[in-house]
């Protein structure tokens, strides 16, 4: 294999994965709504999970250092910067960046691509678990503050307990698992290919949110949105993904953590989830989903190419 694509092989695949989601939406939502989604997000966790040791989940929770910037910036810091940053957009592109904010870290992206770059993938599982434990206060709190009103619904006990299933439940499984010496020896053994199949496996993952935001961006009127407002939203998503993966990433090593825990405080602090945000911004109005859609767009494509050049070692 030429190396341009041996190196590049996660991002072309990603790019083309995304385009063909979007293009195609409206034929690939019918056949892909009877694919159990949630499933796919246990599966992948689990993978995720197997690999790890349960000394590597404790040492980071033990972290306070690094998983505490992380926290701070995924929960403290992201919503008040995109509510600074929301001023110059219009108001439902506004609130749908602060939405995009407030949601908690994507689902099993995080760990997976600081895997990919062969950063401390337990710490990002760590935030994964907390924020997303914690959306449901979090999320309506910060709404409420920053926007002032109520009118969007969150349903915190089947959120939670969906939270549980789909993240807790396949990390639980993968260390009970990893008590037995041969899936232990055999997880290590394969944990190569384990993260490719991670990696596969949010490709997937990735194609189920493609197609869901192609369809509800054909749901918005044709110019309703003009170039320049398009522009600056995208400037926006970009700037304010870019501040938090830069304060993780010069926080951390300011704190002297190592190279690998730098790598998973910069993506797991700055990575949202588009799952549960999708189902928020709607509540504000169609235009809302915009920004929610161009930041998982954006992080997914601008953390493949991050990662390839600060990532300690290719893992793929």
């Amino acid at each position: 294999m030429h190396p341009f694509f041996r190196r590049h092989w996660f991002l072309l695949l990603l790019l083309g994965v995304l385009a063909i989601g979007m293009a195609f939406a409206p034929e690939l939502v019918g056949p892909l709504s009877q694919f159990p989604r949630g499933w796919l997000v246990a599966l992948v966790m689990f993978i995720t999970a197997l690999p790890m040791s349960l000394s590597q989940i404790t040492g980071a929770i033990s972290n306070r250092r690094a998983v505490g910037l992380a926290l701070l910036l995924s929960i403290v810091a992201a919503p008040p910067l995109a509510w600074v940053i929301a001023r110059v957009l219009n108001d439902q592109l506004g609130i749908g960046l602060i939405v995009a904010a407030c949601v908690p870290c994507t689902l099993a992206s995080a760990a997976v691509w600081t895997r990919r770059g062969g950063g401390n993938d337990a710490i990002a599982l760590v935030v994964t678990l907390v924020t997303n434990l914690a959306c449901f206060l979090v999320l309506p709190g910060w709404l409420s503050v920053l926007l002032g009103k109520e009118d969007y619904s969150l349903d915190a006990g089947a959120l939670s307990l969906r939270l549980l299933m789909l993240v807790v439940a396949p990390v639980m499984l993968a260390q009970l698992l990893r008590s037995s010496g041969i899936v232990m020896n055999w997880a290590g053994k394969y944990r190569v290919e384990l993260s490719t199949a991670a990696q596969l496996g949010m490709l997937a993952m990735v194609l189920f949110g493609a197609v869901s935001a192609g369809n509800m961006l054909r749901t918005i009127e044709p110019g309703t949105v003009n170039l320049m407002e398009w522009s600056l939203m995208i400037g926006c998503v970009l700037g304010s993904h870019l501040l938090l993966f830069a304060a993780g990433w010069i926080g951390c090593r300011a704190l002297g953590e190592p190279h690998g825990n730098q790598l998973a405080v910069a993506i797991a602090g700055s990575q949202k989830t588009l799952m549960i945000g999708l189902d928020v911004a709607l509540a504000f109005g169609g235009l809302a989903i915009l920004p929610m859609v161009a930041y998982h767009i954006i992080q997914l494509v601008v953390d493949t190419m991050l990662v390839d050049r600060l990532g300690v070692k290719e893992t793929d």
